[in-house]
């Protein structure tokens, strides 16, 4: 989770691309498919990047939350 976080929380886009190829270099051969799911989706996950970071970090808390109580 904590390489994870280094995605969805980098301060632009292309930080968060660069975090996604380490965190592929590092995790991919393990779990391939969440990879590739991320790739695939990459340009509709990447749009986060166009808000502020105040709102990005309700976002992800939002999300995270949700994850967890259901």
């Amino acid at each position: 989770m904590k390489d994870l976080k280094l995605v969805y929380r980098a301060i632009f886009k292309g930080a968060a691309e660069v975090e996604l190829d380490r965190l592929e270099e590092k995790w991919g051969s393990k779990y391939p498919i969440v990879i590739k799911s991320w790739r695939n989706k990459w340009e509709n996950l990447s749009v986060y990047f166009k808000y502020p970071e105040d709102i990005r970090r309700v976002i992800y808390t939002t999300v995270y939350g949700a994850y967890i109580f259901h």
